[in-house]
């Protein structure tokens, strides 16, 4: 399933992510592996002499490279995916617990939510019993629809705008003043998500799209429809697609913009708005969906919206009807029978070289976990975080701020004023780390099982629906900056432009990340890192265009703000030029902002290792190459390459380490060893 409520109400432009996090369509998770040591051919070989000059990354990693291979049907695996599988071995020992102990519990408690949503998904005997049941009452309305007043009905219903990807409406801080909320309309949800593969013509991507074809007939076929019927409505819901696309820019494309977002922020009235679409009824759309007193509505994307408005109209209602049928069948085929989990099979293959897993526990805690993060969250806190951990990881984010600030004291490309901004935006910077102070509630949600009636898809629906209200609920309101983007059980961390914040969840504060009984110099290259890398994000090509507020605004003085432009265009260079694989280059425009954070969170927590006495470097760079480590399928490493806006494990290790004298002095690297880059040649901008 698309995650729908991330991509209707969350900025992708404003929070950045620490590692890239799959939320794809049935795609086996890698936190649900088991690893084995194997000497097969499934694992990655090295040659016995490999030196740390050469290649640090695989030298660092050569045991634990050559011994571990993917399990069958998973796509990827390193320490994120550990942890994050040690994490979801704490949830299913609760929900565990749970189902041990369900009759203490009332009926609305969260922890029954999590228990009946956990048994939903995994009860594929009546999933498959079932069959097409849960989806035939939104199939029936859209069949119903007769008029275009039957067709913009049904866009505007609130249930109905989970199957709808045309109009996403979200509330979240206005860009030019971030204290209070507003009404964003997004781009439309492709289904093959980044437009690059509905533009491209090359044999690669017409590939992809026969079989994203074959894939949309195959779920109409399970409907019950004709196989020339299907295959000719999957072919109307594409060419819609494709219009729509056309429109949209994408991911490299948006990348190589130093416009893209001032071009996203485009205010309207509902009176002007309603000039540029015409032909959606936009006070019923805002009226269902309980939207009131809408002062002003920005607009991602106009020019796409205009295309989704040509679609509504009277001669256009039978296409509009196929569109969203296959739009229903397409949100759901991860909720229904066996054999709609299977249908993207193929699909999955092109995108990943992996084939469809059956379920487990642990595809029930992943899913538990996507769908209501936040209550899982909270009873993992409860249970098996540490405190101490908190107040460690706190004392070291204020040391690497406080480093921060002595650096950009020190810059001397950089003039007093522009300077001055800097420190005050540094100043300003809020670190949340382990969880909110204050959990969300979640008692108007229904969570019922399938004995109580419920059904896997309606309890999505109801969680969807449920957290859409409270999103408009928000509308010009002030700003909550209390509020996470992110679980605290999640492996992962993140900065937010528009709060100005850093965000260390506590899932990720455990080894090899950090270890309260390990060298302070091995936390730095792990926990450390992770708060530098995220700090400095605060200052890369997208986070330097927000101020101290979280305001986009421009406070650079012109030719600071060359100068930076320039170092980060020889950033961009450095990696366009680094070859992975015959004629795969790193894409650095796409990759720039998180190139631009790994080498600026290097640079914060060697300053600090300096300062200790004779200082244990080899454990700094040697627990950084260790967080990176990973293993994945040919077939999404070139996935990734046009889609992820990190560069690939091996790159974030030894392209950002040979940056740093430091390093070439711990490990005697010399002119003639792989590893090394001339002075002249070497980049940074923190």
């Amino acid at each position: 399933m698309k995650d729908n409520l991330l991509k209707k109400i969350t900025s992708l432009t404003t929070v950045f992510i620490l590692s890239m996090s799959m939320n794809i369509n049935n795609v086996a998770y890698s936190s649900e592996f088991n690893i084995e040591s194997s000497a097969s051919s499934n694992a990655v070989e090295f040659k016995q002499d490999i030196r740390v000059q050469d290649d640090f990354y695989n030298a660092v990693n050569k045991e634990w490279l050559s011994n571990t291979k993917l399990e069958n049907g998973y796509v990827s695996y390193g320490t994120f995916e550990e942890v994050c599988g040690k994490v979801n071995e704490d949830i299913h020992s609760t929900i565990l617990d749970i189902q041990k102990n369900k009759d203490a519990y009332d009926k609305n408690s969260d922890e029954l939510k999590i228990l009946n949503l956990y048994n939903n998904y995994l009860d594929m005997e009546k999933r498959n019993k079932l069959g097409i049941k849960p989806i035939e009452k939104y199939i029936n309305k859209i069949d119903k629809i007769k008029t275009l007043k039957d067709l913009k009905n049904i866009l505007s219903e609130n249930e109905f705008s989970y199957f709808q990807s045309l109009i996403n409406l979200g509330v979240g801080p206005d860009y030019k003043n971030t204290d209070i909320n507003v009404l964003y309309i997004s781009r439309s949800n492709l289904g093959l998500g980044n437009s690059f593969y509905y533009k491209d013509t090359s044999n690669k991507s017409e590939n992809i799209k026969q079989v994203y074809i074959k894939y949309l007939t195959k779920l109409h076929t399970l409907y019950g429809e004709d196989e020339s019927i299907a295959r000719t409505n999957a072919e109307v819901f594409y060419d819609i697609e494709n219009n729509i696309a056309q429109k949209i820019p994408s991911s490299e494309e948006e990348a190589k913009d130093d416009n893209r977002i001032q071009k996203s922020y485009n205010e309207y009235t509902s009176d002007k708005l309603k000039e540029l679409i015409p032909n959606i009824d936009l006070c019923e759309l805002l009226s269902k969906l309980n939207i009131s007193n809408v002062k002003k509505i920005i607009v991602e994307n106009p020019e796409e919206l205009k295309v989704v408005n040509s679609f509504i109209t009277e001669d256009n209602i039978d296409n509009m009807k196929i569109f969203l049928k296959t739009s229903v069948l397409l949100n759901t085929d991860n909720y229904l029978t066996s054999e709609h989990r299977k249908a993207s099979n193929e699909l999955r293959k092109i995108f990943y070289g992996v084939d469809l897993m059956d379920l487990n526990e642990f595809s029930g805690v992943k899913f538990a976990n996507c769908q209501l993060n936040e209550v899982l969250s909270k009873l993992y806190v409860n249970k098996y975080f540490d405190e101490n951990s908190k107040d460690d990881v706190e004392n070291m984010a204020k040391e690497i701020i406080k480093n921060f600030e002595n650096r950009l004291q020190n810059i001397s490309w950089m003039s007093k004023s522009t300077k001055d901004e800097a420190l005050n935006k540094l100043e300003n910077i809020n670190v949340k780390i382990g969880y909110p102070n204050k959990w969300n509630d979640y008692s108007d949600i229904k969570i019922n099982s399938y004995e109580d009636g419920g059904s896997l898809i309606e309890n999505v629906i109801n969680i969807y629906t449920a957290q859409s209200r409270k999103q408009f609920s928000k509308l010009n309101k002030p700003v909550n900056k209390n509020e996470w983007n992110m679980g605290a059980c999640t492996v992962n961390a993140y900065y937010n432009a528009l709060n100005n914040e850093v965000v260390f969840p506590a899932g990720i504060l455990q080894a090899p990340f950090y270890d309260k009984n390990a060298s302070k110099e091995k936390n730095l290259g792990g926990i450390g890192v992770i708060i530098g890398h995220e700090l400095t994000h605060a200052f890369d090509n997208t986070g330097a265009q927000f101020d101290e507020t979280g305001k986009f605004k421009n406070w650079w003085d012109t030719n600071d703000y060359k100068e930076f432009t320039d170092r980060s265009k020889k950033i961009v260079d450095y990696y366009s030029n680094i070859e992975i694989s015959e004629g795969n280059f790193i894409n650095g425009f796409l990759t720039v902002g998180e190139n631009i954070s790994d080498l600026g969170g290097i640079a914060c927590v060697l300053d600090i290792a300096k300062n200790i006495e004779n200082p244990n470097l080899k454990d700094l760079f040697e627990n950084y190459a260790t967080i990176w480590r990973e293993i994945s399928t040919e077939q999404l490493k070139d996935y990734l390459l046009n889609n992820d806006p990190h560069a690939p494990k091996k790159i974030r290790v030894n392209a950002v380490l040979s940056q740093f004298e430091e390093f070439y002095k711990t490990y005697g690297i010399k002119e003639d060893d792989k590893m090394y880059v001339k002075p002249k040649d070497r980049v940074g901008i923190w």
